[in-house]
């Protein structure tokens, strides 16, 4: 039984069948757009021309009502291989036997092609060393987001400073190395005292209150990972705000 893709407008060019006739291979390769003769022929050798051309009616019905999927539902069944697949049900099982030999029926499907393997880091870092032989791209915009919930927090008298643990991604598209057996980056953040001063007391009266906090990343002395921050906005604000402006929305005339 054939499971190639179906033609795109099977179901439209599909001919009438002129069941006044003798009922030929010829007419059902046409009708089913199917190229494997030979089974077709056993078909009728086997089933007669009655029951072949019950078969084609059910088939046909059931293109019209949009076929009938594989076995494992990937895919659509050509009109073809849902004419198979009812013979191969409605057969007796010697008819089964004489229609679908094993290993003789149609060509074997072929083998799905295996998955390529993630990149890993050492072939990561000789690829590095490739590209780095050529200019790099332009990077329009840069900017880092870090969602979180300060520590212990440094003030002095233009700006405040103070730590984020980052935590390791729960998943990652496939293909990407995976992340390293290496304890998660801590940000060192550097706020101005303005935007400071915006969110320190809903940080101070919710306990479950965290910053959204948007800026300019930088490795600073002794690899130290940095954030320079351009926005800083309280989670808890800004869920009030969006809710203050909806229902707005909802009682302007």
């Amino acid at each position: 039984m054939t499971t190639r893709d179906v033609p795109p407008s099977a179901q439209e060019t599909m001919p009438p069948v002129a069941m006044s006739h003798p009922l030929t291979v010829d007419k059902l390769a046409d009708v089913l757009h199917e190229p494997n003769i030979p089974l077709l022929r056993q078909v009728l050798r086997v089933l007669g021309v009655d029951r072949a051309a019950g078969l084609l009616v059910e088939t046909l019905q059931c293109e019209a009502t949009g076929g009938m999927l594989t076995k494992d539902g990937t895919r659509r069944r050509t009109p073809g291989g849902t004419f198979f697949h009812l013979a191969r049900q409605q057969a007796s099982p010697r008819e089964r036997a004489r229609l679908f030999p094993y290993g003789a029926a149609t060509p074997a499907a072929p083998r799905t092609p295996q998955a390529p393997t993630a990149l890993t880091w050492e072939e990561a870092h000789a690829m590095l060393q490739t590209i780095a032989t050529e200019p790099p791209g332009e990077a329009r915009t840069m900017k880092l987001t870090l969602i979180g919930r300060p520590g212990k927090v440094e003030v002095r008298p233009t700006c405040v400073i103070f730590r984020l643990q980052g935590k390791p991604p729960g998943s990652l598209p496939k293909g990407l190395p995976p992340v390293p057996a290496q304890p998660p980056m801590t940000w060192t953040v550097i706020v101005a005292l303005r935007q400071w001063n915006r969110v320190k007391d809903s940080l101070a009266a919710h306990q479950d209150d965290q910053l959204i906090l948007d800026g300019y990343p930088l490795i600073q002395s002794h690899d130290t990972p940095m954030m320079l921050v351009q926005s800083c906005v309280s989670l808890l604000q800004q869920r009030a705000q969006k809710q203050a402006q909806q229902h707005q929305a909802e009682t302007t005339p």
